[in-house]
């Protein structure tokens, strides 16, 4: 094992070191490319080695994972920061869809003490709104390390979200911790993948803390023939929810996302009751692979924006 492989197991074993890890990233790509060109540089060079073909800036996109590229360096819609915001986006559900969508909110917060914490049920999720991935999921508080927790929380506050993905809509959230109710184990994630022309793809997401598995639907419900990153296990999903129920939810996704060319919308269902999870607007950054990789070509020209044209 070389000393990156060595680095790379450290990080995913120690928390605290990943987020000082992130911070010096951060503090790397803001000062390495602070130029619209020098982003395009390192995309295309990234873009080639994960996904095995080019992107050329100069060329209107026709894939998917292209139009995510040009999205995150040309599109500044405002929407983009407040939806993607995981605090700020509950108004916006508010208004289009009504407050019952929402996941009970127990804390805001822009710096996290252990009055706080303790002020907290004996269960929740804990979560920063301005980045991917900085989430526990604490079913016995009792239980957990809560100083480690509060510090982890309050390091994520640290990191620019926006210049280590290139998504710049990230920079302009204003940093919070929230924590929400917890809503059960090996919940499903319902992720729609909305275009605005009508046509949706729906991603199930199981066991994704355990051996993280997905299936891929389209709008009739359909298992499809494609995997999307084929590093997770695709299975058939025999707790798919009825017809009936997926088109309650597929319209509640589709009036969140009618606002926007294209959009993943993330809900839940439970005991009967739909959440909403969260806003996406660059899947996996614009990095996943398709199998086979006509899907992303197929997906692409789903999507029609001429936001995103340079």
């Amino acid at each position: 094992m070389n000393v990156i492989e060595l680095l790379k197991e450290k990080l995913k074993k120690n928390d605290i070191l990943r987020y000082k890890y992130l911070k010096l990233k951060e503090i790397y790509m803001r000062h390495k490319f602070n130029t619209l060109e020098k982003k395009e540089d390192y995309i295309k060079k990234k873009f080639k080695k994960y996904l095995g073909y080019e992107i050329d800036f100069n060329k209107e996109p026709e894939t998917f994972n292209q139009k995510i590229q040009f999205r995150k360096l040309y599109d500044n819609n405002p929407l983009f920061s407040l939806c993607a915001d995981k605090y700020r986006v509950r108004e916006y559900v508010k208004e289009k869809i009504g407050e019952e969508y929402l996941v009970p909110l127990y804390l805001v917060t822009d710096y996290l003490t252990e009055e706080q914490w303790d002020s907290l049920p004996n269960s929740f999720v804990i979560k920063t709104n301005h980045d991917s991935g900085t989430v526990k999921i604490i079913k016995d508080k009792t239980k957990v390390d809560k100083n480690k927790i509060i510090k982890i929380m309050n390091e994520a506050l640290k990191i620019d979200y926006g210049i280590i993905s290139m998504e710049q809509y990230y920079s302009n959230i204003p940093r919070k911790i929230i924590a929400e109710k917890y809503l059960g184990d090996n919940i499903q994630d319902y992720k729609f993948h909305i275009f605005k022309n009508g046509e949706f793809y729906l991603q199930i997401d199981s066991d994704r803390f355990i051996k993280h598995k997905r299936s891929i639907f389209n709008k009739k419900f359909e298992k499809t023939d494609f995997k999307w990153n084929s590093d997770y296990e695709f299975i058939d999903n025999e707790k798919i929810l009825n017809k009936n129920e997926l088109l309650k939810m597929s319209k509640i996704a589709q009036k969140m996302g009618e606002e926007f060319e294209y959009v993943r919308i993330d809900l839940f269902w439970i005991n009967s009751k739909i959440y909403i999870g969260e806003m996406t607007f660059c899947a996996a950054s614009g990095f996943e692979n398709f199998s086979p990789q006509r899907y992303d070509k197929l997906l692409g020209d789903l999507w029609s924006d001429e936001r995103i044209i340079k």
